[in-house]
């Protein structure tokens, strides 16, 4: 005879594989419902805590078994998996506690790379979505200890980096690649709310943005080997979503560049294409 379980202690639930294919509401069932970490359906399928459709639009995002990120946009098929998770979170008795949680952003830029999208979260209430997403973040490892996922009004009349921490999101980081460091220093006093890191363009590869997370990338672009280096940052995964401002006297943009300043101007002449391109 089976063992009878103990009176009070919840059986733990084991996670599902999938390997084989199934149908994607069962897709959908296993990632909501059962913590799946890999299946695959005709169109649908998980790896880890992300939902994809179509093998790489980023459909949903599992912070823990009960607080999801499920994207608030147009699928780019006609796929109704936006409308079966919403009924597969309801089922579960989550609701749909808003899209005013910056902490999605840090997750997904962080963990997946993506850049700006917008989630709705969903869990059984704001409070439980708020503890989750600081416990996944991890508070004193990634944003400090000044940071709050609680969503709150920003002052618009405040400079972006007040903004920022109103929003609960980290200082801007930008790093620097190949630039003077007189010309650095000038530019952080011009840019108090930022964070910079300085590198010697000749010591990183394109892929140093993934090691950094930096929010623009200011390169001198005044050689061939700069130019290229930038064209090839455009290929690396982290390097599609962060602006690249050059720093050239040249009249044309650089390929692969969002913006240009002048080296031999002041560093304030360059706030404002600088600040352009922040979130």
């Amino acid at each position: 005879m089976p063992a009878e379980p103990i009176r009070g202690r919840p059986t733990a639930r084991p996670t599902r594989r999938y390997p084989w294919p199934v149908e994607d509401t069962g897709v959908v069932e296993a990632f909501v419902a059962e913590g799946a970490k890999r299946a695959f359906g005709s169109s649908l399928h998980i790896e880890g805590d992300v939902l994809f459709y179509d093998g790489w639009w980023q459909a949903a995002l599992r912070v823990s078994p009960r607080v999801f990120a499920v994207r608030d946009e147009e699928t780019p098929g006609d796929s109704k998996v936006l409308e079966e998770l919403a009924d597969a979170m309801a089922s579960q008795g989550f609701q749909n506690v808003g899209a005013d949680y910056p902490l999605v952003a840090a997750i997904t830029y962080s963990e997946i790379a993506l850049g700006p999208v917008e989630w709705m979260v969903w869990a059984p209430d704001p409070a439980t979505a708020e503890a989750d997403l600081n416990e996944r973040v991890g508070r004193d490892a990634f944003l400090g200890d000044d940071t709050s996922s609680t969503p709150t009004q920003p002052d618009y009349s405040a400079e972006l980096g007040g903004a920022r921490r109103l929003a609960g999101l980290p200082a801007s980081l930008i790093l620097t690649l190949g630039v003077d460091p007189g010309l650095t220093d000038a530019l952080a006093t011009a840019l108090p709310d930022c964070r910079f890191e300085s590198r010697r363009l000749e010591a990183v590869t394109p892929d140093v943005c993934g090691s950094l997370l930096p929010t623009l990338m200011l390169v001198d672009a005044s050689t061939d080997t700069a130019r290229e280096f930038i064209m090839e940052l455009r290929t690396a995964a982290c390097g599609r979503f962060v602006p690249v401002v050059a720093l050239t006297g040249d009249a044309a943009l650089p390929l692969g560049a969002d913006a240009a300043v002048d080296p031999t101007t002041n560093p304030a002449n360059w706030v404002e294409p600088i600040r352009s391109l922040l979130p």
